[in-house]
């Protein structure tokens, strides 16, 4: 059984751009290349799209379903990488590499 079903995205958009949100950061263009992207795969999870995950100001989000890793500060050109990274089952270095800014720097990985 794999441990996460959904891959939940942010898509908020913030009234009167007063401040940053999701989608001001791009994330409603990733909604087709993610869907895409998973139907094309063997990972099995389903896009999901919600109003706010409580870190705008730092999105681009996505999140594992349930209770997985947050990716933080997700762009068009990470879906191939992130994508691999599903398949492969490697949700650590997923994790790793999207963490959250504030407390790590982006990680490469091979």
């Amino acid at each position: 059984m794999k441990p996460y079903t959904k891959l939940r995205l942010c898509i908020n958009w913030r009234a009167g751009d007063v401040l940053p949100s999701c989608g001001q950061n791009g994330s409603r263009g990733l909604i087709d290349p993610l869907e895409k992207g998973l139907a094309a795969g063997t990972s099995d999870l389903e896009l999901e799209t919600v109003h706010c995950m409580g870190k705008c100001h730092i999105g681009p989000i996505l999140q594992l379903i349930p209770q997985g890793p947050m990716l933080f500060g997700v762009q068009e050109n990470d879906i191939d990488t992130i994508l691999d990274l599903l398949e492969k089952g490697r949700y650590e270095d997923l994790a790793n590499r999207f963490a959250e800014p504030s407390t790590t720097k982006k990680a490469e990985v091979s």
